[in-house]
């Protein structure tokens, strides 16, 4: 189980950075750019893969405790099986997307072969949450991954998508290379990118699409921030790694730190678009952590309120 203390540094760390970057956004990615760096184009390209395998193991434990959950409802049975299906599609199709994309080795050809490949890739990690969670106790197991389920979509869909529609905040490696294209800080207006965003615009012989304005916040921070929720949680799975939450959250964190500092190698992020990414996450993972933990759905037999609010005061 993670003490608040835990998500505060993190949180706080993040913070700092993003109150930091929107001083030095511009200096910080001048200072460290790298176009084509090969770590930032793999790590564009595969490092979110570990976030898809916990969702895959996620949609896998759901399918199988929620056909083993006897006294479950027809209706929270169809929702479960919705959510597994859903968990391994995005799965199979965020991954394939990655590795072709302008992000990664910007290649469409790459697109059918990974996406073949993340079938079966997928696929056994869903079998692998299948195995496990048929062997546990289907009950509390079906609660944990109905949480993990939640703090995904919660977290993922604002920082992968929602927020990039409304803030078109071009990327640094497009303020390099458009020549007329001024550097924008994240809170100001993107207005004047209209003819790009809408229309698509042909620029020095290059057509530029929306995905050179989709900056802030960074999906990719977003999704290796997962890995401090799907790390930690693997306790309820597995024995081993009972009383080992605390460093398994910091090893999420730093996975995070890496995917966040290769985002801004090759120029696809500002600072404040990986700190802001990675903080919507753990922020709706500390929330839907302590709701799930308060109302008994995950360490129902670990948390004792009373003793926890002696050790914060």
């Amino acid at each position: 189980m993670i003490k608040k203390r835990h998500f505060y540094i993190v949180i706080g760390v993040l913070l700092a950075g993003f109150i930091v970057g929107s001083f030095l956004d511009l200096q910080i990615n001048q200072a460290i750019y790298s176009q084509g760096n090969m770590f930032g184009v793999i790590m564009a390209s595969f490092g979110t893969y570990p976030c898809y395998a916990g969702l895959s193991f996620a949609a896998g434990g759901l399918l199988v405790t929620s056909v083993k959950k006897k006294d479950l409802h027809i209706i929270f049975k169809i929702l479960s099986w919705g959510l597994a299906a859903l968990g391994y599609g995005l799965s199979v199709w965020l991954g394939s997307k990655d590795v072709p994309s302008v992000n990664g080795f910007n290649n469409d050809a790459l697109e059918l072969p990974f996406t073949i490949a993340n079938i079966f890739v997928f696929l056994g990690f869903a079998a692998l949450g299948f195995i496990v969670c048929n062997k546990g106790d289907e009950n509390k197991l079906w609660s944990a991954l109905m949480v993990m389920a939640v703090i995904f979509l919660l977290a993922l869909l604002p920082t992968s998508f929602l927020i990039k529609l409304v803030l078109h905040r071009p990327r640094y490696r497009f303020v390099v290379n458009s020549g007329e294209i001024a550097f924008h800080n994240w809170w100001e207006s993107y207005g004047a990118y209209e003819e790009y965003i809408n229309k698509g615009h042909e620029l020095y012989g290059v057509t530029i699409t929306k995905e050179e304005f989709k900056s802030f916040p960074s999906g990719h921070s977003g999704s290796a921030a997962i890995m401090m929720m799907v790390l930690p949680y693997l306790s309820l799975f597995f024995n081993k790694l009972k009383g080992k939450e605390t460093i398994m959250f910091y090893i999420g964190f730093g996975w995070t730190l890496v995917m966040m500092f290769s985002r801004m190698l090759v120029g696809a992020h500002f600072l404040t678009d990986t700190c802001m990414g990675a903080l919507i996450v753990v922020v709706v993972f500390y929330i839907g952590h302590e709701i799930a933990t308060r109302k008994g759905f995950i360490y129902k037999d670990e948390y004792h309120p009373q003793q926890e609010a002696t050790v914060q005061q």
